[in-house]
This record gives C-alpha cells, structure tokens and sequence, in this order.
C-alpha cells in the first residue's frame, strides 16, 4: 500500500524516467546522431540573442494589449467590492459578516488574478512559439547550419531533429520573458569572462 501511494504521488517523476529511457533506448537502436559542435564567444552571446529579448518584450507588451481590455473591468469589479467592505463602519455586530465578506471577496479576486495568469500565459505561449517558428531562435544562431551536411548519420533528420528542439525551447524562453533572457545572457558572459580570467592567469 506504502509503493502505491509513493507511485501515485510521484507517477509525473516516474513517467519523465521513463520517457527519458524510453528516447535514450531508441536514440541508441536507431539514432546514433553526431555530435554538434557549437562555437560561443563572449563578445556574440549578446549581440545573437538580442533579437530574442526584443521580441519577448514585444510578446508582453502585447499581452497586455490583449488582456487588460478583457479582464480589469472585472479586477476592478471585484477591488471595488473589497475596498466598501474596508470602509464599512466598525460594529461588533456586524464584525464577524464584515470579516467574512472581505475574506471571500479577497478569495474572488485572487481566483480572477490567477485566472487572468493562466489566460496570459496561454496567450504568452501561442504567440512565443508563433515567433519561435517564424524563425526567432536561441540555439540555431550559435550553430552554422552547414554543418548538418557533414554529419556521418542522416544530417537531414538530425537537422530537422535540432530545428524542433530549437523551436520548442524557444518558445519556452520567449513565453518566459525578456528578464529571462537576460539573465541567461549574463550568466554565460559572467561564466565565460571568469574562465578567460583563470585561463590568462
């Protein structure tokens, strides 16, 4: 009984293994895909994924645009709502009710705000994998394209292959916004700069 409950509280865990298994058996049985060599300089991370940031500050501005029409009148509804129970004079009689109502209605507009979340982020990410297919991309500028035709194993699945990765983590990048990507792209800038420090010492 302990095992059953220990699967059904970790089955997601348990899938992804097995899923990650599952690819690495066929990868090995039928892949067998080259490595890619990828070519980072520290002076290019900035330049190469500038074009993604730009585009994931386009992508929330656009949010905006089309949630804030569709959804504060009723934020403001329900903030309304919350802010005439605030002001409600204070009577021991009616402190309890009083005390009752702010609650549900602070519960309302919190089940709204995180509503209007779900929808942003649905929104977020049809538009980050529209411009993720449209060819704005994180890993693909770091990589010469070329090279998939000197590939020992079938360079066109394998490209194909890397084009559908690059699209997908794109589109997870761009829905996730630009701070995101700037984060990344000082991360890499700080962990490349300290190498060459320790490399030149």
């Amino acid at each position: 009984m302990a095992w059953t409950d220990k699967v059904a509280k970790n089955w997601a865990l348990l899938a992804t293994v097995v899923l990650c298994l599952v690819c690495v058996a066929i990868f090995r049985a039928r892949l067998n895909w080259d490595p890619l060599v990828m070519g980072v300089k520290v002076t290019d991370v900035a330049s190469l994924l500038a074009p993604l940031a730009f585009c994931a500050a386009v992508i929330e501005r656009a949010i905006e645009i089309i949630i804030s029409p569709w959804r504060d009148t009723g934020a403001t509804q329900l903030q309304n709502t919350i802010t005439a129970i605030q002001a409600r004079t204070a009577d021991p009689a009616t402190a309890a009710q009083n005390a009752l109502d702010l609650k549900n209605a602070t519960d309302a507009l919190n089940a709204y705000r995180g509503e209007t979340q779900k929808l942003a982020f649905l929104v977020s990410v049809l538009l980050s994998f529209m411009v993720a297919m449209a060819g704005i991309r994180a890993i693909g500028p770091f990589l010469d394209s070329t090279k998939f035709d000197a590939l020992r194993v079938n360079g066109a699945a394998q490209r194909l292959f890397f084009l559908t990765v690059d699209v997908v983590l794109s589109a997870a990048l761009l829905a996730g916004g630009a701070d995101g990507i700037h984060a990344i792209v000082t991360s890499i800038t700080d962990f490349l700069n300290n190498k060459s420090g320790k490399t030149n010492t």
